[in-house]
């Protein structure tokens, strides 16, 4: 029974006119290159070869087979060679899953950027906050806020944002808060995640002290970060929020960030989740670099 690279060895030795030669070229000792020619042989019952100490020659049915085979085989190993190249080079698409808030409104200009930098390479975007399954709908990244429930998967962290307190100027001249007293949040409308403590453990920025356990009250929850957002820039209550979310508003004075010496909310890991570091292709490797250079600078 012979092998497909019976093929390839005994073209190689017709082309190079020599056991050693051909050897040499494909990176296997001659002794292997002779007894594999011979074996291929001996499989197909025809004598393609005629040897003596000083040459090889071919047969009628060796000619015939390296005619048949040569083109063939230099055809297959240029389409190997394409498609190896094509996978170095950024072309092709990315299948990219992102949380709503996160997508639309802080990587919504990343990804135009990118496309206007690599026209070769196509995102497909999909935005939601559900945890899509990676695998089974073929995602290449997903780019989730941690912690991390894909433990089998890879995770790069791409940055850090700390949550920060925020409320409308408006909010906090009618309301009963107290800027120079945490403990006053227990009296306020609080706007806050789905699933969230009922308590807020405070942090001083300065230190590593943990002070006391603060009861809230929430007037709105929600899975949505754009959702308490708006909430908040509608005078609803105060939320404690991830800065990269909220750094416009800061700045245009829709938000008011109250408390700037303490954090109630731990930071927000953000991360590009993958099936495997292995073959990554040029643009993966481009989209990735890209991306955590982006956001780094938000």
């Amino acid at each position: 029974m012979w092998r497909f690279d019976d093929l390839i060895i005994v073209n190689e030795v017709i082309k190079q006119k020599s056991f050693v030669n051909a050897s040499k070229v494909l990176g296997i000792p001659s002794s292997t290159v002779s007894r594999r020619v011979s074996e291929f042989e001996e499989a197909l019952g025809v004598r393609l070869l005629e040897r003596n100490s000083r040459k090889l020659s071919l047969t009628d049915k060796g000619a015939l087979l390296f005619k048949q085979c040569n083109l063939q085989l230099q055809t297959l190993k240029n389409d190997v060679n394409a498609l190896t190249q094509l996978d170095a080079m950024p072309v092709g698409s990315i299948k990219i899953t992102a949380p709503v808030t996160l997508g639309s409104e802080v990587l919504s200009p990343f990804f135009c950027q990118f496309s206007h930098k690599y026209p070769d390479i196509r995102l497909d975007i999909t935005l939601t906050n559900e945890y899509e399954d990676i695998l089974d709908k073929s995602f290449d990244v997903a780019i989730r806020v941690g912690p991390l429930e894909d433990s089998q998967f890879i995770g790069q962290l791409l940055c850090s944002s700390q949550s920060v307190f925020v409320a409308s100027s408006k909010y906090i001249k009618d309301s009963t808060i107290d800027n120079s007293n945490i403990l006053s949040l227990s009296q306020c409308n609080f706007l806050s995640y789905i699933n969230e403590q009922k308590e807020l453990t405070i942090k001083d920025n300065n230190t590593t002290k943990q002070q006391t356990l603060i009861p809230v009250s929430s007037r709105m929850s929600s899975s949505s970060t754009r959702i308490l957002r708006d909430a908040a820039i509608n005078h609803l209550g105060i939320a404690c929020l991830p800065l990269l979310s909220v750094k416009h508003e800061l700045e245009t004075a829709q938000l008011i960030h109250i408390y700037p010496d303490v954090q109630g909310c731990s930071a927000k890991d953000i991360y590009a989740v993958y099936p495997s570091k292995k073959y990554h292709s040029e643009r993966m490797k481009l989209f990735l670099a890209e991306l955590k250079k982006f956001i780094q600078a938000c």
